[in-house]
Order: C-alpha cells, then structure tokens, then sequence
C-alpha cells in the first residue's frame, strides 16, 4: 500500500497524531486517524504500518460482524468486497472482518485503540432503530471481549441526528460523525466531533494545505452556531411535556 505508506509517513514528520482524549498542543494541528468497520485488510495491510512508523489510530468496529478467530485464508478474507461484507450471513463463512483475536493483539500492541461502530451498522437516524441498543451492547461486547474500556462510538455511515447523539453520549465520552470540519478540542460545544475524510486522497499534504484547513475551520464556526441555536437538542416526542403537539 504505497500511497498510504507515504501519508503515514507524512503524518509522522509534521504532525501530532493522538487518540481521542489525549491532550492537544496550543496552535499546533493534531491528527485522529480513524478507520471504520474492522476489516480484515486493517489487521493485514494497516497495522502493520502502524507498527514501522510507531503510529496509532483508532479502529470502528461493528460487533455484529466479529468472530472469535478464523481459518479462512487471508487471500481469500481479502477478496470480500465492502458490498458483500455485511450481506447476510457471509461474514461467518468468509471471515472479510477482524476477529476478536485479531483485535486483541493489536491492542495489546499499544498502535490500535477500538471503538464502537454499533451492533449491527445501522443508520441511527432511522426510526426503527434501537439506538439505545446498538450503542451500550456494542459497547459491553467490545469490553467483555477486548478487557479495556470503550469510550468512543463512530457513528455508521458518519450520519447522526440529534435523538441518536443524545442516546450514545450517554455511553460514550466521544462521538465521531462525518463532518470535514476541525474541532477545536475533544468535547466541542453540544455537537459530535467532527471527521475529514481521506478516501482515495494520492496527496495528503494537499488535503492538509493551509486553504482546505481554512475550509475546515469555517465550518468548524458553521456547526458551533448551529449547535448555539440547538441543532443537537433532542425534540421532544409529541405529545410529551415540552412540545407543542
């Protein structure tokens, strides 16, 4: 993986990569890495780069799709693609996800940090999801399994409403969506924290030039307004005290 041996590289020369909660240097730019869903080509390709150029980063996880161990072939773990990943019952033949003893080590080996993705890698916008469920059992399975405590949820697909937001904090000391925006500290102001993707980014450096980092921090300053005037206050279900219905 070349392309993302050259953005570890770079990360490592010019910036502060830390994990959610770590402390932050006053007027420098930190670096979260994170990587959604445990697939198997994370414990295969990514970790260990993680491990020659003494990274960390932070793997979401969705309980769900994990086995306790596998025989299956890496080549052919590797051959599932993302579409077919969470279809059905494939992932307990095929095994396209980290096993729990795969999380293991790389926890153990100090370079990976887990966190939920929830149970079942659901949209928690939708109605008809238990979010209340998919953010504390996914939590107890991570813990019993992996022996060190949760704190963070990365919410699927990056998207999250107010009533989901409200639910997982009520588990978690983070909540990562998607948002291309920076985030002044760990605990921005009654919002979740932000992400900028890198998916399929050749050149990192210039998703990180001074311009797209100016871009960044005037949404950070959009979402701060929107979370000021209550975008992230959960509604009241009609009919309840406090609405109008």
């Amino acid at each position: 993986m070349p392309v993302l041996e050259e953005h570890f590289a770079f990360l490592r020369r010019r910036f502060d990569v830390v994990l959610p909660g770590e402390p932050l240097r006053p007027g420098r730019l930190s670096v979260c890495l994170s990587f959604d869903d445990g697939y198997a080509d994370f414990y295969a390709h990514v970790f260990p780069l993680l491990e020659k150029f003494s990274l960390r980063a932070l793997l979401a996880v969705p309980t769900a799709f994990i086995l306790p161990e596998t025989v299956v072939p890496m080549a052919e773990r590797l051959s599932v693609t993302q579409s077919e990943a969470m279809q059905g019952e494939l992932f307990q033949t095929r095994a396209p996800f980290c096993t729990w003893e795969e999380l293991r080590r790389m926890v153990s080996s100090g370079r990976v940090q887990i966190a939920s993705h929830s149970h079942r890698h659901l949209d928690l916008r939708r109605d008809d999801v238990d979010v209340e469920f998919e953010a504390a059992h996914s939590k107890s399975l991570l813990e019993q399994n992996l022996g060190c405590r949760i704190s963070t949820f990365v919410y699927p697909f990056g998207s999250v409403n107010a009533r989901a937001h409200s639910t997982v904090m009520r588990h978690y000391s983070f909540a990562l969506r998607v948002g291309s925006a920076l985030n002044s500290s760990w605990r921005p102001y009654r919002q979740p924290l932000c992400r900028v993707g890198a998916d399929e980014t050749p050149d990192l450096a210039r998703r990180l030039h001074w311009h797209h980092r100016a871009t960044y921090a005037l949404k950070w300053g959009a979402n701060l307004l929107r979370a000021a005037r209550g975008k992230w206050q959960p509604r009241p279900a009609p009919g309840t005290a406090g609405s109008p219905g």
